[in-house]
This record gives structure tokens, sequence and C-alpha cells, in this order.
């Protein structure tokens, strides 16, 4: 029996798959880049040991990790001033004063002339069934 995220996810793919300019859809593992799903021609394999999407989830993995790290940096910059999330005069003299909001990553988009990369980095609550005999 799926779960309610299950469904979620399945039907999220769904819609996706069913736009005409979508190829692929490529769902990860946002702790450490696993493939939960991928649907389309990602799916085949370059060869018998390297398929296609296990590439991809590795590359997309990295570029997400490194968007990551940007957003962290730019924090460390401005201290989310010209991000708009803390107002100058709202910061306190000391830092461990107050708690700022952490800017994470929301949407990352990378466009070249062959194809265009869309990654929404999301917490999607993902549980695994497993068919028990009995």
């Amino acid at each position: 029996m799926m779960s309610q995220s299950d469904t979620d996810l399945t039907a999220l793919i769904t819609r996706l798959s069913l736009k005409p300019s979508v190829q692929s859809v490529l769902v990860l593992s946002r702790a450490d880049g696993a493939i939960i799903r991928a649907t389309g021609l990602i799916t085949r394999p370059t060869s018998p040991d390297h398929p296609l999407a296990a590439e991809y989830a590795a590359a997309v993995y990295k570029y997400v990790k490194a968007s990551e790290e940007l957003v962290g940096e730019l924090e460390g910059i401005d201290g989310g001033v010209l991000g708009g999330m803390v107002k100058k005069e709202d910061v306190a003299a000391s830092e461990e004063e107050i708690e700022k909001p952490r800017d994470d990553v929301k949407l990352v988009r990378l466009r070249t002339k062959r194809r265009e990369l869309v990654v929404v980095p999301g917490e999607f609550s993902w549980r695994r069934s497993e068919r028990r005999g009995g």
C-alpha cells in the first residue's frame, strides 16, 4: 500500500512527465544524492556499467551542493541584509543575540543551447514500503 507521500510524489512525477518539454524526471535524496525515482529518457543506460540516471544524479547533486555553498557564502558576506532576510537596524550588537532565518536554495535553473535543467530542492517525506512474506 502506498503512503500519502508516495501518492503525492507519484502524482507530481506524472504531472511533470505529461508536459511536452519534459524529457525526464529525477528525484534524488537530499542527504546523499541517491536516486529515489527516475523516469523518461534518463533511465536508458549509456553502457552496462554506467546508467545515465546515475551519471546525471551525481552531476545534479554536485551542482545543488555548490549552489547551497554559494548561498552560505553570500549570507556570510552580507548577513542576509541584501537578500531582504534581516533588516540592518534589526541586527543586534552580538550575532549570538539573534537567530536569523536560514536562506535555503529554492530553485536552481541552468539553460544551455541544448538543454535546460530545473532543480527544485525541497523536503519530501519519503518512506519506502516493503512487502513481507507471511
